[in-house]
């Protein structure tokens, strides 16, 4: 007998970041494409909403889903979004499968988070950026949560560490004009920038500060925990920046997952945000099917028992939190991709509160280093 059920996805196709939220979009379909070619007694039916980039168009989008008995949503790529729609799916008991990074300081039981707490992607960028470039940084993004807090937690790094923010600034959505904060870095003796724009804002910015660097004789290393593959395609003649970024996950050669999704697929180049969101759906059918139900908490329930195979290698889903454990790398962008410069050594459980993650490589950087071990954040 076949198990037939339904499930939502929940990605804008277009506006200023459609090209992140097109690429995780890809990975969801393409996973319930393969499960429901592969698998006889199970059958995914797939519910979609679109928000256009608006955030108002995803609280109509998921009362949409919910409507229709979705019980099991993967989806949105703002962390404003995602906030947007969390009540609605607590009041509903149902689920987000969320696959983008997000900057920590949440638990819902509402919501499993696949793509990286600061922990996991942050703090070790961080820690190899400023013993690799220096300690004087300058920080931008987008004006919201995701810009705010992942600029104060990388005060509070550079801060342990003895180093110095040069300037701080925040971009409203979809900006494109960035002379005033190219001045500054350009004028200043900064030794990287840590962008978190979102979207056009952050491609609109990389090309200016090129163009800057490029007639200062100057090569300036640009850090990031969102920019992937798919966004590269925006900035293909940059060649005054080392664009750096830290991840789960990269499409380098010889990784087998990406030569079989090239296998038949339209996308030529993965990102770290479809491998998430195809991790997503997988773990989703796989908990669904051994248990012959969508039922949200026996879902995790299933998925907390033991570590589970994905692209990412065998990871566990940490009960306390909804979490997904993590490998980070970092990356440098080079000739039209990302090559890695930099691996932990094994998979990161999330800390996303910040109560358990160790600052004694920053403290080692200081002149005089600090004796508290932790970095402890109240809020």
């Amino acid at each position: 007998m076949t198990l037939t059920l339904p499930i939502g996805v929940l990605y804008s196709t277009s506006g200023t970041y459609q090209r992140i939220s097109n690429h995780a979009r890809c990975g969801a379909l393409r996973a319930i494409d393969e499960i429901n070619q592969r698998k006889e007694n199970l059958r995914l039916i797939v519910h979609e909403a679109d928000p256009r980039g608006r955030l108002e168009g995803y609280h109509r989008g998921i009362e949409s889903l919910l409507q229709r008995g979705v019980r099991h949503v993967v989806g949105t790529t703002t962390s404003a979004s995602r906030k947007d729609i969390v009540p609605d799916l607590e009041r509903a008991g149902a689920q987000l499968w969320y696959a983008s990074p997000y900057e920590g300081f949440e638990c819902s039981e509402s919501v499993v988070y696949l793509g990286g707490s600061p922990n996991q992607n942050l703090v070790p960028l961080l820690a190899y950026v400023l013993r690799q470039y220096g300690k004087r940084g300058v920080l931008i993004g987008s004006n919201y949560v995701w810009g705010w807090e992942s600029n104060r937690i990388a005060r509070e790094l550079i801060d342990a560490a003895a180093g110095e923010v040069i300037v701080e600034k925040y971009f409203h959505f979809g900006e494109g004009d960035f002379a005033s904060i190219i001045e500054q870095i350009m004028s200043s003796e900064s030794d990287f920038v840590l962008n978190n724009l979102v979207g056009e804002s952050s491609y609109f910015f990389l090309e200016q500060l090129d163009t800057a660097c490029a007639r200062a004789s100057r090569r300036v290393p640009v850090l990031s925990c969102n920019f992937t593959e798919c966004e590269l395609p925006a900035i293909p003649r940059l060649k005054h920046i080392r664009l750096l970024s830290s991840g789960p996950w990269f499409d380098v050669p010889g990784n087998a997952f990406s030569a079989r999704q090239r296998m038949g697929c339209a996308e030529r180049v993965f990102s770290s945000c479809y491998t998430c969101a195809y991790t997503a759906v997988t773990l989703l059918a796989r908990a669904c099917e051994a248990i012959a139900d969508d039922d949200p908490e026996a879902v995790l329930a299933w998925l907390q028992r033991e570590p589970q195979a994905t692209p990412m290698g065998q990871l566990s889903l940490q009960p306390h939190n909804n979490h997904l454990m993590l490998p980070n790398v970092i990356a440098e962008a080079r000739d039209g991709r990302f090559e890695i410069v930099h691996r932990e050594p094994d998979a990161l459980e999330a800390d996303p509160y910040l109560t358990r993650t160790s600052l004694s490589s920053f403290h080692a950087l200081a002149l005089h280093p600090a004796s508290a071990p932790n970095l402890r954040v109240v809020k």
